[in-house]
């Protein structure tokens, strides 16, 4: 028997000596190289990869959709169960839950993706196309709910009633716009233009969502009188989600003093406790504090003097964030220098104050998203994910040290949340509010996608208005 076989390597046929295998192991070893190289065996082109800032793109496009498709869900799950009872909950529930923890893991890897940490390309590939299969993962649970919903409604043929209730619901929502202007108006002699910036142009915006509320409803008398039954529910239900909009925009508007006077009363916690680390601080032997100490005491000297002389017009949640920073700095330049005990003690008494602090800043945060949804963006909303699981995993720590500054990274997670949304929203806003023809998208100048969408486009309804035939009226 001839001792040479013949062995195909990646489309190359090579002399193998059976009682050898060193050609065998040069084949293998080049198809690698070639792999390696870009090429598939063979000389022929290897299938084109995507570049790093496209996959990346479409994780945080992939992101904002699914997480506006499962804030609506559970929206919607909250509609069927007030239309259906309370067995809706039971048949729907394990489809959101699903999504809900596939959305998680997408923005815990996000988070890795814009943390300080640095990631190789590699990693930043992995995690992005990672985002991207569980953002679909989340789609499908969510389109799994949204199949059984419509199966449903379609089922009771309540579409009229709906068209109805819209109706009524919009002129409800339209008659408090007036007392929400004049509700800002007031809210200006005491709050600074920052302050307000996230509802200073909510009864706008929510005038012109009552608009397209009011002519989905027209357009799905049309569709009813046509006998096309299911697309006139899609277009009601996404008026009625439009109508809910405007609604959260006019309600924050007029929670907003409750939500400043909360911060008002945790930011004179964080003065009274400021002044006993300063009192400590300045104990401490000049030759012993160093340049960090005494700069620390300097700053949170200086924060406490403009928290105390805030008169007129303020920002409340901003100046809190302003001490927050300042005292955390403080107790970091003098930490090393504590008696165990004394820190322990020290640190559980900051431990309430800093949750109070995160719980304001997570609230604020959360008002916004809630409040805005499509317009803000992935940056946002995973920073405001990972707060609220910091905040949530306190109760895990044992020790107030690592309790406390979980405290206060949820704290500074949800303010840098806030500022992304505010930044987000008024980038939507000059954009005039309206739908837009697709996802806009711009990469941040820290890293990250920025992905901003108009209220609606492409989301809220474009799933559900495709070939309806002359829906284009609707954004006329």
């Amino acid at each position: 028997m001839d001792p040479a076989l013949l062995l195909s390597v990646g489309g190359a046929v090579v002399a193998v000596v059976v009682g050898g295998g060193t050609a065998a192991a040069v084949a293998v070893r080049r198809a690698r190289e070639r792999r390696r190289a870009g090429a598939a065996p063979g000389g022929v082109a290897a299938a084109a990869v995507p570049p790093l800032t496209e996959v990346e793109r479409e994780a945080g496009v992939a992101l904002v959709r699914s997480d506006e498709r499962v804030r609506l869900a559970a929206d919607e799950l909250g509609f069927a169960i007030a239309e259906f009872g309370d067995g809706a909950a039971a048949q729907w529930q394990p489809a959101l839950d699903r999504a809900r923890g596939r959305l998680g893991e997408a923005f815990r890897l996000n988070q890795q993706l814009n943390d300080h940490v640095p990631d190789t390309a590699e990693q930043r590939r992995e995690w992005a196309e990672r985002i991207v299969a569980l953002c679909r993962s989340a789609d499908a649970a969510v389109d799994e709910q949204r199949a059984s919903f419509a199966s449903r409604r379609a089922t009771a043929q309540r579409t009229p009633a709906e068209v109805d209730r819209l109706r009524t619901e919009a002129a409800r929502i339209r008659g408090s716009i007036g007392g929400a202007r004049a509700t800002l108006a007031e809210l200006a002699e005491r709050y600074s233009d920052d302050a307000l910036a996230p509802i200073a142009d909510a009864p706008r915006q929510a005038d012109e969502l009552l608009d397209f509320a009011e002519r989905s409803a027209r357009v799905a008398e049309s569709r009813l009188a046509a006998a096309r039954d299911e697309e006139a529910d899609a277009v009601v239900r996404a008026g009625a989600e439009t109508a809910q909009r405007a609604r959260g925009l006019l309600v924050a508007v007029d929670g907003f003093e409750a939500r400043a006077l909360q911060a008002e009363a945790t930011l004179a916690a964080m003065i009274a406790e400021s002044t006993a680390e300063l009192a400590e601080a300045r104990a401490i032997p000049e030759q012993e504090r160093g340049g960090r100490i005494d700069d620390a005491i300097t700053d949170l000297q200086a924060g406490m003097d403009g928290a105390a002389a805030l008169t007129g017009r303020r920002d409340p949640i901003g100046t809190l964030s302003t001490l927050r920073r300042a005292n955390t700095a403080l107790g970091d330049a003098v930490a090393d220098r504590e008696q165990s005990v004394q820190r322990r003690a020290r640190l559980k008494s900051q431990l309430v104050t800093a949750l109070d602090d995160a719980e304001r800043q997570i609230d604020a945060a959360r008002a916004l998203v809630a409040d805005h949804r499509a317009p803000v963006g992935p940056d946002a909303r995973t920073r405001l994910a990972e707060a609220e699981r910091e905040l949530a995993s306190v109760t895990d720590e044992r020790e107030p040290e690592p309790a406390l500054a979980r405290a206060r990274r949820a704290a500074a997670l949800a303010a840098e949340a806030g500022a992304l949304a505010r930044d987000d929203v008024a980038r939507a806003s000059a954009r005039n509010y309206g739908p837009p023809a697709d996802w806009g998208y711009r990469r941040r100048g820290g890293g990250g996608a920025d992905v901003i969408g108009g209220v609606l486009g492409g989301l809220a309804i474009g799933g559900l208005l495709d070939g309806i035939g002359d829906m284009g009226d609707l954004f006329d």
